[in-house]
């Protein structure tokens, strides 16, 4: 008799308990990898959208620097063809080699500033020129879409002489 009370007095987990604390913790375990999951993709997102606007304002401020000083500035209209830069030479215009942007095939940033690809300008930057002053459109996006960012700002020519061809 003494065996079978020591047996109904132990306590213990019964198997339905057991399932029912694993399925919880179960549960528990699949929100934390899906608030996780969520959390790096805000991270990734935001680290884009400020990578975008710091190569697109190094960009800028690296054409603004080029085209205040400009010489000969060669237009057709009211659209920019060439000019003579300190920087690059004459005859300097510009163009694209990977989505990077070039000034008579010279790199104005290095590929290190694209994140080696991974950002790209999808177009060259429009650039008009009237009455000694630059007005410059210029994007920049993740390669293959995604993040985008543009800017449009305008530089006066110090050096405003115009070659009409």
């Amino acid at each position: 008799m003494r065996l079978k009370q020591i047996l109904k007095n132990q306590s213990g987990f019964m198997l339905v308990e057991m399932l029912c604390a694993v399925l919880v913790l179960g549960i528990l375990g699949l929100l934390l990898n899906s608030g996780m999951m969520m959390a790096m993709r805000n991270y990734h997102e935001l680290t884009a959208a400020s990578e975008v606007q710091v190569l697109l304002s190094t960009l800028a401020d690296a054409l603004i620097d080029d085209l205040r000083y400009a010489r000969d500035v060669q237009v057709v209209g009211d659209d920019f063809q060439s000019y003579a830069s300190d920087s690059y030479g004459s005859n300097t215009s510009f163009s694209l080699d990977d989505g990077q942007l070039l000034a008579a095939g010279q790199r104005i940033l290095p590929p290190g500033a694209y994140r080696n690809g991974k950002y790209e300008l999808p177009a060259l930057p429009e650039i008009k020129y009237q009455n000694g002053c630059f007005t410059v459109s210029l994007s920049v996006q993740e390669t293959g879409g995604g993040m985008s960012a543009e800017t449009e700002f305008s530089v006066y020519c110090l050096n405003s002489a115009v070659a009409m061809p």
